[in-house]
């Protein structure tokens, strides 16, 4: 059983540890190409409006209908 829950540990830490070098160039900054390093702020820290999170959400109204009454 320990065996077992250290096997998964250990492949669980390659596992991070790949992913956080992958997304780095040979120099060790971070690759923009990637989603999980884009930053929606620009650098003043104000909101880039041009990712989808940052933009404002237009409200709409629903039209509620009423129903009709059948002659009987």
């Amino acid at each position: 059983m320990k065996k077992l829950i250290v096997m998964m540990l250990l492949a669980v830490m390659a596992f991070t540890t790949t992913q956080t070098f992958a997304q780095t160039k040979k120099d060790g900054s971070k690759d923009m190409r990637y989603k999980k390093n884009k930053q929606p702020l620009k650098k003043d820290g104000t909101p880039d409006k041009r990712f989808k999170t940052n933009k404002e959400v237009k409200k709409t109204t629903v039209k509620t209908t009423t129903p009709v009454k059948k002659a009987a």
